[in-house]
């Protein structure tokens, strides 16, 4: 007996993909400040070569529909071409031209090489269709390794379950995993269910409950039992999805639901479930950002599945990534509004119009949806979050303040967003406000790097509790020792401390890290000065200035340049209660 290997297959598969569609190794940053960069048109083409280049040119803007159809232009000129023929069939199906896809992988599957993709699409073509037979034709040619390892199985088994042969799809489902693997036991269960035996399928999700489930699976066995008539099974696991998800807007949905409505099955044909094993692959190809793979199986999914929220999630998720907004609003929108994941997608909708420049209807969306119930203190946070990003910290308070006004009682849970607002008062200088927020967020994350961070730095700077900031900022260190912002704060505190020698030793180390923060450079070049190396404080201080577009920041270290700095032998300490 032997699990599904998950992590091992998606490293030969990610590997696979990723030579195949020949991604460029150093994608160019798809932010929001370069979206225009995104959309720049790929060259002319009047060639053979001139299209290859194009295509290679599309793709590597994450623009597959331009891609595929300059790649289908070259495969016309050389139809023999078995490489070009497999480069354009992932580009197709990533696309989402399926009919080209299905043309493409009929004509690479007899291959001896590189045709099990081809015949993984083509078996599911196949259970979209009702096909069974065929189904199964194909994943017999599928080798049991590589890409088969994990989907020929599941796939296999969904095929038989689709002939009737129930039996010998629980067999195979046995065969090719161990009896606690949640995978088996979901899968089992939702073969039991499709066949009408509910309480085999009850049986099977129990034990998949006792080894623990992902979300999906838990929204998965939540339906089962609401349906089945243990409802309290149900509200038992959106609770613990409540607690170990806090901010989700689409677990709150979940457990808000009106537990009179009609609740629709798991599954209602086999194809759901094929579609189900590959979401659970393409979503861990996502989760280890291999998007172009997770892409790929995300296209399978939606021909298994048109209406599968999950998958227009993450396409929408994927495009967003890319800088694609229009096309990620498209997939959101998609959703089905009864869904519960649908108050999700309209939280990535304010995050798209953000990343787009769309700061103002990102912020007016936010504010309509924090009227819903459902997903309040979601969408609160969020707003509090944009209004922060963009230093409109008053707004930010106001709406982190109505956030936490309707939770009660606080939680360790709830600590980011009494962080959010501890840094939005600091911003504002009401350092006596925030740093009751920033020390109730520590109480709740003892060990939290960014929170001693932050309570460090801001002590050190005002030079107040400097004992406690160098604990705190050597704390955050022992956590994240790469840190260049917390090797700072460490040296930084020192410097206060006027123990100028030591606190070199850190800020050096920090700007190794972290070498174009003008912050940075500034306090190492006043470490230099300090203790007699003008030389090269200058030359830190000229560094800091010609990186930094903050005019103030620039008139203070000007001022530095011409006439150095006079910092007291020890800076007084305030010893402030904590």
């Amino acid at each position: 007996m032997r699990r599904y290997t998950f992590f091992s297959t998606l490293a030969l598969i990610t590997i696979v993909v990723t030579m195949a569609v020949s991604c460029a190794k150093n994608q160019p940053d798809k932010s929001a400040e370069n979206a225009s960069f995104v959309n720049v048109p790929p060259p002319a083409s009047t060639s053979m070569a001139g299209g290859y280049l194009a295509g290679r040119f599309a793709q590597r803007q994450q623009d597959w529909d331009a891609a595929q159809g300059y790649m289908s232009t070259v495969l016309d000129h050389d139809k023999n071409n078995e490489m070009l023929a497999q480069r354009t069939f992932l580009l197709a199906l990533g696309s989402g031209n399926l009919i080209k896809a299905k043309e493409l992988a009929e004509q690479i599957s007899g291959a001896q090489e590189s045709s099990e993709l081809a015949l993984i699409f083509l078996s599911c073509d196949a259970l979209s269709r009702n096909d069974f037979t065929a189904a199964l034709r194909y994943l017999g040619k599928l080798p049991a390794e590589g890409f088969g390892q994990y989907t020929k199985p599941l796939l296999t088994a969904w095929s038989l379950a689709g002939l009737g042969k129930k039996a010998a799809a629980l067999k195979l489902l046995a065969d090719n995993s161990a009896a606690d693997d949640p995978t088996y036991r979901i899968h089992a269960g939702l073969v039991e269910e499709l066949t009408g035996n509910m309480n085999a399928a009850a049986a099977h999700y129990k034990v998949a409950m006792e080894n623990g489930l992902d979300l999906h699976a838990a929204v998965i066995v939540g339906n089962f039992f609401e349906r089945y008539g243990q409802p309290e099974i149900s509200r038992d696991i959106y609770r613990d999805l409540g607690e170990t998800y806090p901010f989700n807007p689409f677990v709150s949905a979940l457990s808000g639901r009106d537990p009179q409505r009609i609740i629709s099955p798991n599954i209602t044909r086999a194809a759901d479930g094929a579609a189900l094993a590959l979401l659970d692959l393409a979503t861990l190809l996502y989760d280890k950002r291999a998007y172009d793979s997770a892409q790929i199986y995300g296209g399978m999914v939606q021909m298994l599945d048109p209406q599968s929220a999950y998958v227009k999630m993450m396409l929408g998720d994927i495009a967003s990534l890319h800088g694609q907004y229009g096309k990620a609003v498209g997939y959101y929108n998609s959703i089905d509004k009864r869904e519960p994941i649908s108050y999700l997608s309209r939280i990535r909708i304010t995050e798209v119009y953000e990343a787009s420049g769309e700061i103002e209807k990102s912020i007016e969306t936010l504010t309509d949806m924090a009227k819903d119930n459902v997903i309040r203190i979601a969408a609160l946070v969020s707003l509090g979050d944009t209004y922060r990003r963009h230093e409109q910290f008053e707004n930010a308070i106001d709406a982190y303040d109505q956030a936490l006004s309707d939770i009660a009682p606080l939680t360790p849970d709830h600590w980011p967003i009494i962080y959010a607002r501890g840094i939005a008062k600091a911003q504002l200088n009401r350092w006596s406000l925030a740093e009751k927020d920033l020390l109730q967020a520590l109480a709740f994350q003892p060990k939290n790097p960014m929170i001693l961070n932050f309570i460090a730095y801001s002590w050190a700077d005002k030079g107040v509790n400097l004992d406690k900031a160098l604990e705190y900022a050597k704390d955050a260190a022992a956590l994240r020792p790469n840190d260049g912002y917390i090797l700072d704060s460490y040296g930084w505190t020192l410097f206060r401390m006027a123990r100028y020698q030591e606190s070199i030793v850190w800020l050096e180390l920090a700007v190794e890290q972290v070498p174009g923060d003008s912050t940075l450079l500034d306090h190492l070049g006043d470490a230099y000065w300090q203790v007699g190396r003008k030389n090269e404080a200058q030359y830190q201080w000229r560094h800091a200035n010609d990186l930094s577009q903050d005019p103030l920041f620039k008139q203070v270290v000007e001022q530095k340049m011409k006439h150095g700095i006079v910092v007291p032998n020890q800076v007084a300490r305030k010893e402030a209660k904590l």
